[in-house]
Protein backbone atom coordinates (compact mmCIF):
# COMPACT_ATOMS: atom_id res chain seq x y z
CA UNK A 1 0.00 0.00 0.00
CA UNK A 2 1.12 3.82 -0.61
CA UNK A 3 1.97 5.87 1.79
CA UNK A 4 0.25 8.81 2.40
CA UNK A 5 1.14 12.23 0.53
CA UNK A 6 1.02 14.26 3.39
CA UNK A 7 3.09 11.72 5.57
CA UNK A 8 5.65 11.61 2.91
CA UNK A 9 5.63 15.72 2.41
CA UNK A 10 6.15 16.53 6.34
CA UNK A 11 9.53 13.69 5.70
CA UNK A 12 10.32 15.88 2.72
CA UNK A 13 10.49 18.46 5.25
CA UNK A 14 12.76 17.47 7.88
CA UNK A 15 15.03 16.66 5.05
CA UNK A 16 14.85 20.26 4.26
CA UNK A 17 15.47 21.49 7.93
CA UNK A 18 17.90 19.37 8.38
CA UNK A 19 20.13 20.43 4.67
CA UNK A 20 19.50 23.61 6.33
CA UNK A 21 21.12 22.96 9.28
CA UNK A 22 23.85 21.29 6.99
CA UNK A 23 24.51 23.86 5.30
CA UNK A 24 24.96 26.25 8.01
CA UNK A 25 28.05 23.84 9.40
CA UNK A 26 29.48 23.56 5.74
CA UNK A 27 29.57 27.83 5.35
CA UNK A 28 31.41 27.53 8.82
CA UNK A 29 33.92 25.05 8.20
CA UNK A 30 34.68 26.32 4.85
CA UNK A 31 35.11 29.93 6.25
CA UNK A 32 37.81 27.94 8.61
CA UNK A 33 38.89 26.45 6.05
CA UNK A 34 39.51 29.90 3.89
CA UNK A 35 41.30 31.69 6.73
CA UNK A 36 43.54 28.90 7.76
CA UNK A 37 44.69 28.55 3.88
CA UNK A 38 45.10 32.57 4.01
CA UNK A 39 47.39 31.91 7.19
CA UNK A 40 49.73 28.79 5.71
CA UNK A 41 49.94 30.31 1.94
CA UNK A 42 51.55 33.23 3.59
CA UNK A 43 54.30 30.53 4.67
CA UNK A 44 54.47 28.02 2.07
CA UNK A 45 53.98 30.25 -0.73
CA UNK A 46 56.29 32.56 0.62
CA UNK A 47 59.42 29.63 1.54
CA UNK A 48 58.04 28.44 -2.01
CA UNK A 49 59.26 31.60 -3.82
CA UNK A 50 62.17 31.90 -1.41
CA UNK A 51 63.18 28.41 -2.73
CA UNK A 52 62.68 29.49 -6.27
CA UNK A 53 64.74 32.71 -5.89
CA UNK A 54 67.51 31.23 -3.72
CA UNK A 55 68.27 27.76 -5.19
CA UNK A 56 66.78 27.34 -9.04
CA UNK A 57 67.38 30.90 -10.07
CA UNK A 58 70.12 32.24 -7.62
CA UNK A 59 71.79 34.26 -10.35
CA UNK A 60 68.54 36.01 -11.78
CA UNK A 61 68.10 36.97 -8.26
CA UNK A 62 71.34 38.53 -7.46
CA UNK A 63 71.08 40.52 -10.85
CA UNK A 64 68.27 42.49 -8.83
CA UNK A 65 69.64 46.00 -7.07
CA UNK A 66 67.75 46.54 -3.80
CA UNK A 67 64.71 48.76 -5.14
CA UNK A 68 64.19 46.20 -6.84
CA UNK A 69 64.10 43.54 -5.23
CA UNK A 70 62.44 44.94 -2.12
CA UNK A 71 59.30 46.16 -4.46
CA UNK A 72 59.04 42.48 -5.69
CA UNK A 73 59.23 41.32 -1.97
CA UNK A 74 55.94 43.75 -1.02
CA UNK A 75 53.92 42.98 -3.87
CA UNK A 76 54.95 39.46 -3.30
CA UNK A 77 53.51 39.82 0.66
CA UNK A 78 50.29 41.69 -0.96
CA UNK A 79 49.39 39.06 -3.24
CA UNK A 80 49.15 36.51 -0.72
CA UNK A 81 47.87 38.68 2.48
CA UNK A 82 44.68 40.00 -0.04
CA UNK A 83 44.03 35.65 -0.65
CA UNK A 84 41.58 35.75 1.71
CA UNK A 85 39.29 38.69 1.10
CA UNK A 86 39.84 38.05 -2.73
CA UNK A 87 38.76 34.48 -2.39
CA UNK A 88 35.40 35.84 -0.07
CA UNK A 89 35.08 38.37 -3.00
CA UNK A 90 34.99 35.37 -5.49
CA UNK A 91 32.48 33.91 -3.70
CA UNK A 92 30.52 36.70 -3.43
CA UNK A 93 30.15 36.89 -7.35
CA UNK A 94 28.29 33.56 -6.96
CA UNK A 95 25.94 34.71 -4.73
CA UNK A 96 27.59 32.50 -1.55
CA UNK A 97 28.75 34.05 1.55
CA UNK A 98 30.95 32.11 4.25
CA UNK A 99 30.34 34.97 7.03
CA UNK A 100 27.75 33.59 9.56
CA UNK A 101 26.48 37.14 9.69
CA UNK A 102 25.64 36.82 5.68
CA UNK A 103 24.68 32.96 5.24
CA UNK A 104 21.09 34.06 4.06
CA UNK A 105 21.93 31.63 1.34
CA UNK A 106 20.92 29.04 4.18
CA UNK A 107 17.31 29.10 4.27
CA UNK A 108 13.74 27.32 4.04
CA UNK A 109 11.47 28.98 1.27
CA UNK A 110 9.20 30.69 3.78
CA UNK A 111 5.38 30.28 3.50
CA UNK A 112 2.91 32.73 3.16
CA UNK A 113 2.28 34.72 6.29
CA UNK A 114 -1.17 36.03 7.32
CA UNK A 115 0.51 39.47 6.11
CA UNK A 116 1.61 38.03 2.96
CA UNK A 117 -2.46 36.36 2.40
CA UNK A 118 -3.77 39.41 3.45
CA UNK A 119 -1.68 41.48 0.77
CA UNK A 120 -2.70 38.89 -1.85
CA UNK A 121 -6.31 38.83 -1.06
CA UNK A 122 -5.94 43.03 -1.65
CA UNK A 123 -4.41 42.72 -4.95
CA UNK A 124 -7.26 40.43 -6.20
CA UNK A 125 -7.69 36.80 -7.47
CA UNK A 126 -5.95 38.23 -11.13
CA UNK A 127 -3.13 39.47 -9.23
CA UNK A 128 -3.89 43.69 -10.46
CA UNK A 129 -3.71 46.33 -8.20
CA UNK A 130 -7.23 47.94 -7.62
CA UNK A 131 -7.87 51.32 -9.64
CA UNK A 132 -7.65 53.92 -7.10
CA UNK A 133 -4.08 52.73 -6.01
CA UNK A 134 -2.93 52.88 -9.78
CA UNK A 135 -4.05 56.46 -10.30
CA UNK A 136 -2.17 57.83 -7.96
CA UNK A 137 1.25 56.69 -9.26
CA UNK A 138 0.10 57.27 -12.44
CA UNK A 139 2.07 60.23 -13.08
CA UNK A 140 5.71 58.56 -12.11
CA UNK A 141 7.57 58.14 -14.45
CA UNK A 142 8.79 54.58 -15.37
CA UNK A 143 12.97 54.58 -14.43
CA UNK A 144 13.46 52.43 -17.90
CA UNK A 145 11.72 55.42 -19.99
CA UNK A 146 14.62 57.66 -17.72
CA UNK A 147 17.66 55.39 -18.43
CA UNK A 148 16.81 55.17 -21.85
CA UNK A 149 16.34 59.30 -22.45
CA UNK A 150 19.54 59.93 -20.69
CA UNK A 151 21.26 57.27 -22.82
CA UNK A 152 20.22 58.83 -26.15
CA UNK A 153 21.63 62.27 -24.70
CA UNK A 154 24.43 61.21 -23.85
CA UNK A 155 25.12 58.74 -27.12
CA UNK A 156 24.72 62.48 -29.24
CA UNK A 157 27.94 64.18 -27.05
CA UNK A 158 29.83 60.46 -27.37
CA UNK A 159 29.37 59.56 -24.11
CA UNK A 160 27.68 56.61 -21.90
CA UNK A 161 25.54 55.99 -18.83
CA UNK A 162 28.29 54.12 -17.60
CA UNK A 163 30.75 56.46 -17.84
CA UNK A 164 29.42 58.82 -15.28
CA UNK A 165 28.88 56.52 -12.92
CA UNK A 166 31.93 55.53 -10.86
CA UNK A 167 34.66 52.37 -11.17
CA UNK A 168 32.65 49.21 -10.15
CA UNK A 169 29.34 50.97 -10.18
CA UNK A 170 28.52 49.92 -13.99
CA UNK A 171 26.34 46.96 -12.93
CA UNK A 172 23.54 47.42 -11.11
CA UNK A 173 22.64 43.36 -10.93
CA UNK A 174 22.41 42.83 -6.87
CA UNK A 175 24.39 39.92 -5.63
CA UNK A 176 21.55 37.29 -4.91
CA UNK A 177 22.04 35.23 -2.64
CA UNK A 178 21.85 31.33 -3.33
CA UNK A 179 18.73 29.61 -1.82
CA UNK A 180 19.29 25.98 -0.37
CA UNK A 181 16.40 24.18 0.45
CA UNK A 182 17.35 21.10 -0.97
CA UNK A 183 20.20 18.32 -0.27
CA UNK A 184 20.79 18.83 -4.59
CA UNK A 185 21.54 22.79 -3.92
CA UNK A 186 23.57 22.28 -1.26
CA UNK A 187 26.03 19.44 -3.38
CA UNK A 188 25.39 22.10 -6.19
CA UNK A 189 26.84 24.68 -3.54
CA UNK A 190 29.48 22.68 -2.22
CA UNK A 191 31.15 21.73 -5.80
CA UNK A 192 30.95 25.40 -6.64
CA UNK A 193 32.52 27.05 -3.32
CA UNK A 194 35.47 23.82 -4.00
CA UNK A 195 35.99 25.39 -7.98
CA UNK A 196 36.21 29.00 -6.87
CA UNK A 197 38.70 27.17 -4.28
CA UNK A 198 40.75 25.63 -6.47
CA UNK A 199 40.51 28.60 -9.36
CA UNK A 200 41.69 30.88 -6.41
CA UNK A 201 44.42 29.41 -5.48
CA UNK A 202 45.37 28.63 -8.97
CA UNK A 203 44.83 32.91 -9.77
CA UNK A 204 47.54 33.53 -6.55
CA UNK A 205 49.91 31.51 -8.70
CA UNK A 206 50.00 32.96 -12.02
CA UNK A 207 49.85 36.04 -10.08
CA UNK A 208 53.31 35.31 -8.28
CA UNK A 209 54.37 33.73 -11.68
CA UNK A 210 53.89 37.10 -13.48
CA UNK A 211 55.48 38.67 -10.96
CA UNK A 212 58.73 36.82 -11.21
CA UNK A 213 58.41 37.13 -14.88
CA UNK A 214 58.38 40.79 -14.52
CA UNK A 215 61.52 41.43 -11.99
CA UNK A 216 63.25 38.63 -14.71
CA UNK A 217 63.59 36.07 -11.93
CA UNK A 218 62.20 33.42 -13.81
CA UNK A 219 62.97 33.55 -17.95
CA UNK A 220 60.64 35.58 -19.95
CA UNK A 221 60.17 32.81 -22.24
CA UNK A 222 57.96 31.00 -20.04
CA UNK A 223 54.36 30.81 -21.78
CA UNK A 224 51.98 31.89 -18.82
CA UNK A 225 48.85 30.99 -21.01
CA UNK A 226 50.13 27.48 -21.04
CA UNK A 227 51.77 26.88 -17.48
CA UNK A 228 47.52 28.25 -16.14
CA UNK A 229 46.01 25.58 -18.38
CA UNK A 230 48.50 22.71 -16.83
CA UNK A 231 47.79 24.46 -13.16
CA UNK A 232 44.33 24.01 -13.37
CA UNK A 233 44.50 20.68 -14.55
CA UNK A 234 46.15 20.21 -10.82
CA UNK A 235 48.09 17.06 -12.73
CA UNK A 236 49.97 15.48 -10.18
CA UNK A 237 52.87 14.47 -12.57
CA UNK A 238 53.46 18.25 -12.07
CA UNK A 239 54.77 18.03 -8.60
CA UNK A 240 57.65 15.81 -9.40
CA UNK A 241 59.85 16.94 -6.25
CA UNK A 242 56.77 17.34 -3.71
CA UNK A 243 58.89 15.94 -0.90
CA UNK A 244 62.66 17.79 -1.81
CA UNK A 245 60.98 20.86 -3.28
CA UNK A 246 56.90 21.41 -3.04
CA UNK A 247 54.67 23.72 -4.48
CA UNK A 248 56.47 24.44 -7.65
CA UNK A 249 56.47 22.86 -11.43
CA UNK A 250 59.12 22.18 -13.95
CA UNK A 251 58.37 22.44 -17.05
CA UNK A 252 60.36 21.93 -20.32
CA UNK A 253 59.70 24.34 -23.05
CA UNK A 254 60.87 23.21 -26.67
CA UNK A 255 61.15 25.96 -29.03
CA UNK A 256 59.64 26.25 -32.05
CA UNK A 257 62.62 25.65 -35.40
CA UNK A 258 62.81 27.98 -38.19
CA UNK A 259 62.88 26.43 -41.57
CA UNK A 260 66.02 26.24 -43.21
CA UNK A 261 64.62 26.99 -47.06
CA UNK A 262 61.45 27.94 -47.99
CA UNK A 263 60.59 24.00 -48.57
CA UNK A 264 61.35 22.89 -45.33
CA UNK A 265 58.80 23.04 -43.15
CA UNK A 266 59.10 23.29 -39.12
CA UNK A 267 58.58 20.38 -37.09
CA UNK A 268 54.67 20.32 -36.18
CA UNK A 269 53.77 20.96 -32.28
CA UNK A 270 50.48 20.77 -30.39
CA UNK A 271 51.37 24.24 -28.90
CA UNK A 272 51.79 26.19 -31.94
CA UNK A 273 55.34 28.09 -30.77
CA UNK A 274 55.38 26.77 -27.15
CA UNK A 275 54.94 23.10 -26.36
CA UNK A 276 55.29 22.13 -22.77
CA UNK A 277 56.02 19.23 -21.11
CA UNK A 278 56.34 17.30 -17.96
CA UNK A 279 59.91 16.72 -16.62
CA UNK A 280 61.32 13.83 -14.18
CA UNK A 281 58.08 11.77 -14.22
CA UNK A 282 57.75 11.74 -17.84
CA UNK A 283 61.28 10.85 -18.24
CA UNK A 284 61.49 7.49 -16.69
CA UNK A 285 58.82 6.73 -19.20
CA UNK A 286 60.88 7.33 -22.41
CA UNK A 287 63.06 5.18 -24.24
CA UNK A 288 66.55 4.97 -24.59
CA UNK A 289 66.57 5.93 -27.76
CA UNK A 290 63.71 9.14 -26.65
CA UNK A 291 65.37 10.13 -23.66
CA UNK A 292 69.17 10.24 -25.90
CA UNK A 293 67.36 12.20 -28.51
CA UNK A 294 66.08 14.42 -25.75
CA UNK A 295 69.00 15.35 -24.07
CA UNK A 296 70.34 16.37 -27.60
CA UNK A 297 68.14 18.35 -28.52
CA UNK A 298 68.68 20.01 -24.42
CA UNK A 299 72.04 20.25 -25.62
CA UNK A 300 72.01 22.07 -28.84
CA UNK A 301 69.60 24.74 -26.87
CA UNK A 302 65.76 23.43 -28.33
CA UNK A 303 64.75 22.68 -24.81
CA UNK A 304 64.79 24.51 -21.82
CA UNK A 305 63.85 24.09 -18.55
CA UNK A 306 61.93 25.85 -16.70
CA UNK A 307 60.58 26.36 -13.12
CA UNK A 308 57.34 27.75 -11.61
CA UNK A 309 55.22 28.34 -8.40
CA UNK A 310 52.41 25.88 -8.39
CA UNK A 311 50.41 25.70 -5.13
CA UNK A 312 47.73 23.25 -4.72
CA UNK A 313 45.50 22.52 -2.04
CA UNK A 314 46.71 19.25 -1.97
CA UNK A 315 50.03 19.91 -0.82
CA UNK A 316 48.94 22.43 1.36
CA UNK A 317 46.42 20.78 3.07
CA UNK A 318 49.63 18.23 3.34
CA UNK A 319 51.87 20.51 4.99
CA UNK A 320 49.56 22.17 7.58
CA UNK A 321 48.15 19.54 9.96
CA UNK A 322 44.76 21.98 10.91
CA UNK A 323 44.24 22.19 7.68
CA UNK A 324 43.88 18.45 7.16
CA UNK A 325 41.57 18.33 10.05
CA UNK A 326 39.78 20.77 8.58
CA UNK A 327 39.05 19.24 5.31
CA UNK A 328 38.25 15.56 7.09
CA UNK A 329 35.59 17.71 8.86
CA UNK A 330 34.52 19.05 5.19
CA UNK A 331 34.47 14.94 4.00
CA UNK A 332 32.42 14.31 7.22
CA UNK A 333 29.59 16.66 6.46
CA UNK A 334 29.86 15.33 2.88
CA UNK A 335 29.07 12.07 3.87
CA UNK A 336 25.87 13.41 5.81
CA UNK A 337 25.11 15.29 2.93
CA UNK A 338 25.03 12.07 0.72
CA UNK A 339 22.80 9.93 3.00
CA UNK A 340 20.16 12.90 2.91
CA UNK A 341 20.44 13.38 -0.82
CA UNK A 342 19.77 9.69 -1.44
CA UNK A 343 16.75 9.82 0.92
CA UNK A 344 15.25 12.96 -0.40
CA UNK A 345 15.34 11.48 -3.62
CA UNK A 346 13.63 8.05 -2.31
CA UNK A 347 11.24 10.28 -0.82
CA UNK A 348 10.71 12.52 -4.42
CA UNK A 349 10.12 9.26 -6.18
CA UNK A 350 7.61 7.96 -3.31
CA UNK A 351 5.30 10.92 -3.64
CA UNK A 352 5.60 11.27 -7.12
CA UNK A 353 4.06 7.30 -7.02
CA UNK A 354 1.97 8.45 -4.18
CA UNK A 355 0.14 11.44 -6.42
CA UNK A 356 0.10 9.27 -9.49
CA UNK A 357 -1.60 6.54 -8.05
CA UNK A 358 -4.26 8.88 -6.41
CA UNK A 359 -4.73 10.41 -10.00
CA UNK A 360 -5.94 7.01 -11.61
CA UNK A 361 -8.37 6.33 -8.54
CA UNK A 362 -9.99 9.49 -8.94
CA UNK A 363 -9.91 8.86 -12.69
CA UNK A 364 -10.95 5.23 -12.29
CA UNK A 365 -13.73 6.01 -10.18
CA UNK A 366 -15.09 8.86 -12.35
CA UNK A 367 -15.58 6.49 -14.82
CA UNK A 368 -17.53 3.91 -12.82
CA UNK A 369 -19.61 6.93 -11.52
CA UNK A 370 -20.64 8.37 -15.32
CA UNK A 371 -21.37 4.43 -15.96
CA UNK A 372 -23.34 3.61 -12.95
Amino acid sequence: MTRSIPKIREQLTQIENQTAILGHHFAATYDQYAQRLGQILQQQGVYAVYQICTQIYPDAFLQLDYNPRHKFQTQLRTAIAKFYEQLLANLEKEGIFLDSSRQEQIVQEPENTPEETEELILLGSDGEVPEEEKTEDSNIPDLQEIKDFLSQALQKEGLSLEMLLPQGMGSTEAKVPTVIKTPEDLQKWHLQVEKILHRSVVALSMNINRLLTASKIIPPNLPLHILEMALQSEDDRLAPNREKMPHVVNLLIEKAQKPESDNVSPPPTDQGEDDTENDDDDDEDLSPEALEELIHRSKRGQISRLTALNLRLKDLEFADVNLGLIRKQIHTYLKDLNKLEKQYRQLERQQVTAKAELAWRSTWQNQDDGGA
